[in-house]
């Protein structure tokens, strides 16, 4: 991933105050989020001076050089940039200051075979990750005619996120979290197996959902769980990624050994 500034220039008048055109400038960082665009929640917006033209600077991260292109734009960023240009606030210009070395590289392939749905609390990029190798994927690459599906898929991403950290800190709600990540009857579960079987259908591309696992009563008994749907075996001979141990191409569904018996 990238770490890029952009400048957005404007038109300074009594009617917009720096409140109203920082919250514009807002508008179009939320839908570029919302569109794979950026990367992340904690987005600095600062005043800058770019060649003698005062306006707004933001630092972002993206999966690629080229992810702020107009091109990328999904109809919702699209809006957002047309709101602020009807203020006096225009994308100048965006520029890459460096490589990001802590965050994931980016899936550059051309269309998997498969996908998967999969995250995790320590991750920082898409949550939708190539079956090839592992990396993630753009939303915008694969979902930019479809922004709901594709913000819907953020939301999804945060929440799972939320639990995550929950049950591993296992401080407060741990049980609560656990269940949610875990389990095929939680709310998260049937929120995120209907977005993998949407992304599919809009994309053409088989969509696996992650199910994480932890527990069980020996290893024995762990290798032989069944599917939790279809309850068909599913272990695999190898692991995928050194991660996957089980995997449903009936129902797509990935899971792992359990955390305790590895």
């Amino acid at each position: 991933m990238y770490l890029i500034e952009t400048f957005f220039s404007y038109q300074y008048n009594n009617h917009n105050n720096l409140e109203n055109l920082s919250y514009l400038v807002n508008q179009i960082i939320e839908q570029w989020r919302y569109n794979g665009q950026i990367i992340g929640r904690e987005i600095p917006l600062f005043v800058a001076n770019q060649e003698n033209e005062q306006g707004f600077a933001v630092r972002v991260v993206c999966p690629e050089q080229q992810s702020l292109l107009p091109e990328f734009n999904n109809q919702e960023v699209n809006n957002a940039i047309e709101q602020a240009e009807s203020a006096g606030i225009f994308l100048d210009s965006f520029h890459i200051i460096a490589e990001d070395l802590n965050s994931d590289t980016t899936h550059t392939g051309i269309k998997p075979s498969w996908q998967i749905l999969y995250t995790t609390y320590l991750q920082s990029c898409s949550p939708l990750h190539s079956g090839e190798d592992l990396l993630p994927i753009p939303l915008y690459k694969q979902l930019q005619k479809t922004p709901h599906l594709s913000m819907d898929i953020i939301k999804w991403q945060e929440n799972w996120q939320a639990c995550d950290q929950l049950q591993m800190n296992g401080a407060v709600l741990e049980k609560q979290a656990l269940y949610e990540i875990s389990d095929t009857q939680s709310n998260l579960f049937k929120h995120g197996y209907y977005l993998a079987q949407d992304i599919e259908r809009n994309t053409g591309i088989p969509t696996y959902y992650y199910l994480y696992r932890i527990g069980g009563e020996n290893l024995i008994t762990e290798k032989q769980r069944r599917c939790p749907i279809c309850h068909e075996e599913w272990i695999l001979n190898k692991p995928l990624f050194d991660l996957f141990h089980f995997k449903c191409d009936h129902c797509r569904l990935v899971s792992n050994l359990s955390w305790h018996w590895q």
